[in-house]
């Protein structure tokens, strides 16, 4: 059995202000909800207007992994409901993405690996959930900050080389002055989706999210490709489920199965 992984990589472009309204995106250490208006509120007769320095970044980007930048491409609304997305949707670029296309090429123990881009696009950061024992906190001074998501195709063969690779795309990113990318401050993130495959053939995958450190994408990478063997060495299915991932315990966290999923 060999593992497949494919990540999902979120990056905070590196604008003075929001995507789609002239809120100042450097939410950090900002008082909580300070940074909002009702354009990344979605108050009613709001109009967004995109921010040109955000579609410079993400072509910069994309030209930089040789992605194939499409002359027309469009944003949509993905429509969910969860506390710390004010509008109910997300506006994103999900039928005609900025880009499609490229590859990183990059070393792991002085060897070569190449892993293809599958997609490359535009979306909206949400807003941030703060748990404490008291409840749940929300601020919304992340909400509308631009974000370029970079799709890889399913290419990485270990949780090493996905951590490599994300080391490799930070120095980039940082080169090409796009973003900070900053991982302890949220600006650099991912998601990754990790399988098992039995000769040639792919199997149930497992989707971890939020990963914002290369201990967390190595750690918990390894830790799902152990939930997935000792399944199969069971004699049991693997089920479609997304995990978190608690870097306290060291260990998964399930967010939601596939009967949950919309």
């Amino acid at each position: 059995m060999e593992p497949v992984i494919g990540l999902e990589i979120h990056v905070q472009l590196l604008t003075r202000t929001k995507l789609f309204c002239p809120c100042r995106a450097d939410y950090f250490a900002a008082p909580p909800n300070s940074l909002t208006c009702p354009v990344c509120l979605g108050l009613p007769g709001a109009l967004p207007v995109l921010n040109k320095k955000a579609v410079e970044l993400a072509l910069r980007v994309a030209l930089a992994l040789g992605s194939q930048v499409q002359r027309v491409s469009q944003f949509d609304r993905k429509n969910y409901f969860y506390p710390d997305l004010p509008k109910g949707y997300q506006i994103t670029q999900r039928d005609a993405p900025l880009a499609w296309g490229g590859s990183l090429t990059f070393k792991v123990d002085g060897e070569p690996r190449t892993v293809r881009i599958r997609e490359l696009h535009i979306e909206e950061d949400a807003g941030k959930l703060i748990h404490t024992e008291a409840g749940t906190l929300i601020d919304f001074n992340r909400c509308g900050v631009p974000l370029v998501e970079i799709v890889t195709e399913p290419d990485l063969r270990s949780p090493r080389e996905a951590r490599e690779f994300l080391r490799a795309l930070r120095t980039l990113l940082r080169h090409l002055r796009v973003s900070n990318a900053d991982m302890e401050k949220g600006e650099l993130r991912c998601d990754a989706n990790v399988s098992l495959a039995r000769e040639g053939k792919l199997g149930t995958k497992t989707e971890i999210k939020n990963l914002n450190s290369f201990r967390a994408v190595e750690r918990a990478l390894a830790a799902a490709l152990e939930y997935q063997k000792e399944r199969l060495g069971r004699g049991d299915t693997v089920e479609q489920v997304t995990f978190g991932w608690d870097e306290g315990r060291n260990e998964l966290v399930i967010q939601r199965t596939k009967e949950e999923a919309h």
